[in-house]
């Protein structure tokens, strides 16, 4: 069971680094997904209850959503940035 959390652990370094090096902000979307798939992985692996599943599971959502927002929010500016030129 180490051997998988410090693998997903080393994933979400990467991606992490990657999130801070990448400068397109559309490019940093998928990098943000992964990241939270990471983090809810790692939850449910550290917490080995129902209420770490539940916990991931909340979190995986809530991240979601906020990842679908900031795409929405990008789209939207690139929508009203083509109107003004």
């Amino acid at each position: 069971m180490d051997i998988v959390i410090l693998t997903i652990g080393t994933i979400m370094v990467i991606v992490g680094l990657r999130i801070f090096l990448t400068r397109s902000r559309a490019l940093k979307l998928p990098y943000v997904c992964c990241l939270n798939f990471c983090m809810a992985a790692l939850i449910v692996l550290y917490i080995k209850s129902p209420m770490g599943a539940l916990t991931a599971v909340v979190y995986f959502i809530s991240s979601t959503i906020s990842s679908n927002a900031i795409a929405h929010t990008i789209g939207e500016m690139k929508k009203i940035e083509k109107t003004m030129k």
